[in-house]
């Protein structure tokens, strides 16, 4: 959820956070991603992959599309989830081959070739690759347990059962979803609450495609 005024306060974030990895008065850099060429490869890599789960391989010609918005290696992009609304899906499911809406079709049907090759489209259009970097991952770390960690604590929120670096690494090695200090808390929190919380104690600083906020839009 994008939150009102919360892009200057997380680049003032940026400064101060960068500053504590660095261990020093100057801003650190922001670790590098992939470059542009390997971010292609990704893309191509991960359509490669949905095209051989629609079976449509020398059935159909397989449609060279555009890709307009990125979504990551957890979760689609709001694009994709418009496409797919767009392309009569009211809801769908996915699993280890692909599109699987057997659990959705009303009749319990198996996804139809017609299916396979819309959701194949919108993938298209909307990749969802991981593009973050064994060095962005200590950076997203750092800004973790150094200053997002603190600040809901200040606030009266204790993070509960953190990862380890290394663990937080290995979860992202494995393809799972990455952690974040907002998803630990024990009890539930009001959109007013969580509102307020993203405003004091920014969840990521821009500058890393595929983790921050803003940066996910394909230039």
């Amino acid at each position: 959820m994008r939150v009102p005024g919360s892009a200057a306060l997380a680049a003032v974030v940026t400064v101060v956070v960068a500053a504590g990895l660095a261990g020093c008065s100057e801003a650190a850099p922001l670790p590098t991603g992939p470059t542009a060429t390997e971010v292609d490869e990704l893309v191509r890599a991960e359509l490669d992959r949905q095209w051989h789960f629609t079976g449509l391989e020398g059935v159909v010609d397989r449609p060279q599309i555009e890709v307009e918005e990125f979504g990551d290696a957890n979760g689609f992009s709001a694009g994709f989830g418009a496409c797919m609304s767009e392309a009569g899906f009211n809801g769908w499911g996915v699993g280890e081959a692909g599109l699987d809406m057997t659990m959705v079709n009303g009749d319990g049907a198996e996804t139809t070739p017609q299916q396979h090759l819309a959701f194949y489209g919108c993938s298209a259009r909307f990749p969802s690759i991981d593009r973050l970097s064994d060095e962005q991952l200590e950076y997203i770390y750092g800004y973790f347990t150094r200053w997002l960690i603190p600040c809901l604590a200040a606030e009266g929120y204790e993070v509960e059962s953190p990862p380890t670096r290394a663990g937080f690494l290995e979860q992202h090695a494995d393809g799972s979803w990455l952690w974040n200090p907002y998803s630990t808390f024990s009890s539930p929190v009001d959109e007013a609450t969580f509102f307020r919380l993203q405003q004091k104690c920014a969840p990521t600083t821009p500058g890393i495609a595929g983790w921050s906020v803003d940066d996910d839009r394909r230039e």
